[in-house]
């Protein structure tokens, strides 16, 4: 064998993984970008309304806020946790699929 074929023969393999990469990350899905339709609305109506909400983890605000102004989200599974003072925390899990629009109801039950 010449040594311009052992050459080409020892880049190959290289030359073929690089080429699956490509092909392979042209056919995945694009990363999900906000605004363009990945987000989904999420209505909030809790009782006590002052209540403080929480998406994963986060500090989002006071309920009634999200009652009038929905809460806009990521395509995808958010836990959303209800917090108040002299009230048991309620916990959630919600589905929020791209341009859905969901009621979330919650009473807080008061602590003894």
């Amino acid at each position: 064998m010449s040594p311009k074929k052992e050459e080409i023969m020892k880049k190959l393999p290289w030359l073929l993984l690089a080429g699956l990469v490509i092909l392979w990350g042209c056919g995945m899905p694009k990363e999900t970008r906000r605004g363009v339709g990945n987000e989904g609305f999420l209505v909030i109506q809790a009782v006590p309304d002052d209540a403080d909400v929480y998406v994963d983890g986060q500090l989002m605000g006071r309920a009634d806020k999200y009652e009038s102004d929905p809460l806009e989200l990521d395509s995808g599974t958010h836990k959303i946790e209800f917090r108040k003072a002299g009230y048991h925390s309620e916990v959630r899990e919600i589905y929020v699929g791209n341009q859905s629009r969901h009621t979330l109801k919650v009473n807080l039950r008061k602590a003894p």
